[in-house]
């Protein structure tokens, strides 16, 4: 199912026969790997019990794959998620690109359609979440209007530092 449409991009919800390739251009690059989980990687088996568990199979929130339009290509996973990390129920934006799809500026194409998503949903904010070291993550998150909160810890995703903005 489609999420969301943009000019270079798909979001759509994820399917089992994803796994391969999300393994291989995500979860098994240690750059990628240690820009969003803080972790050297995964596992094919811890890959298949994450996205079973965190994935999006049949909704328009959650983790879903994101798809290069012009070569009908993954190129890494993006969804909002609801989250709390400044004491309120709050939808988070998110994208995990693969490296050879850094600085293209997908990750603002696609935040730009997530900020619109939750605004359809009522909220008043959105929150973003970076790993401290992340400088493209933090820099594509303040083109996006973005403020700095505060720094928080994530049990799955190690320290990380936490955006806002409103509406």
């Amino acid at each position: 199912m489609e999420i969301l449409n943009t000019k270079r991009l798909i979001l759509r919800t994820m399917r089992v026969e994803d796994f391969d390739i999300l393994h291989e251009k995500i979860f098994s690059n240690t750059k990628v790997v240690e820009n969003t989980f803080g972790s050297s990687g995964f596992s094919k088996e811890e890959t298949k019990e994450f996205l079973k568990n965190k994935g999006n199979f049949d909704k328009n929130t959650g983790l879903s794959v994101l798809i290069e339009k012009e070569k009908q290509s993954i190129i890494g996973l993006a969804g909002i998620l609801s989250c709390d990390y400044l004491d309120e129920q709050d939808y988070e934006i998110g994208f995990i690109l693969e490296e050879k799809s850094w600085g293209k500026g997908y990750a603002k194409e696609i935040g730009l359609e997530q900020i619109e998503q939750i605004k359809g949903l009522g909220q008043k904010r959105a929150i973003a979440a970076a790993a401290k070291d992340n400088l493209s993550s933090h820099k594509a998150l303040s083109s996006l209007g973005f403020k700095l909160e505060k720094t928080a810890y994530d049990e799955i995703r190690g320290e990380r530092v936490i955006y806002s903005l409103k509406f």
